[in-house]
């Protein structure tokens, strides 16, 4: 459900690294599946501050979800295609296809969802595309539902500072992605912002993890 949400922030990040030639391998296979618990949170001292913030429809869809399910449907070459279904707090479902390949980049539906399988530290995640320049900052053990997992992260880090109407205002925010490196597929995903103008502070949100 984040597919469209990850888009909005992130087609302009650039983290400027050499293409590596990694050998490119699909580590899913047909009928694996995936479940994710989506969370959303926002909270603020300024009483005007209102939820969705900076008007992202898709927070309010985020906000909405209680959990992702991603099932691999298919893998030709470096193409996996899959099949996600989104479940909603009010008990309602939604469905839809992508596809994403593992060494180009190219995708439809399915940003980030999957990378190349046995990736190491400094390897660009695709070799072409919007997240080409993208590349492996560490490999870390981390507990997910079936154990201890050899996890490849990327963290990025922005935070700008301006004067609007002798205002001072401040804003940063952090993102963070976990792919499990023996399979390729995003595991956990992170979102976090704050705004602070004057005493002001506003801080907002959304994570998905792996639980099944």
């Amino acid at each position: 459900v984040l597919l469209n949400f990850v888009l909005v922030f992130l087609l302009s990040a650039m983290v400027v690294t050499a293409a590596a030639a990694q050998q490119r391998t699909v580590g899913v296979a047909e009928g694996n599946w995936f479940n994710y618990e989506v969370d959303v949170s926002w909270n603020s001292t300024d009483p005007d501050a209102i939820f969705p913030p900076l008007d992202y429809e898709d927070w309010e869809s985020a906000n909405a979800t209680e959990w992702v399910k991603i099932t691999v449907i298919g893998v030709s070459g470096t193409n996996v295609s899959v099949q996600y279904l989104s479940h909603f707090k009010n008990g309602t479902e939604e469905g839809g296809d992508g596809y994403m390949d593992v060494d180009t980049g190219d995708e439809a539906n399915a940003t980030l969802t999957v990378i190349s399988a046995n990736l190491g530290v400094n390897d660009n995640i695709y070799t072409s595309g919007n997240y080409f320049t993208w590349a492996i900052n560490e490999t870390i053990a981390r507990t997910y539902p079936d154990g201890v997992r050899n996890t490849n992260h990327i963290n990025m880090t922005y935070g700008n500072s301006w004067t609007e109407n002798e205002t001072q205002c401040h804003h940063y925010y952090s993102m963070n992605f976990y792919w499990d490196k023996e399979t390729g597929i995003l595991v956990e995903d992170s979102f976090e912002f704050s705004n602070q103008t004057e005493e002001y502070l506003t801080t907002w949100s959304v994570a998905s993890i792996i639980t099944d």
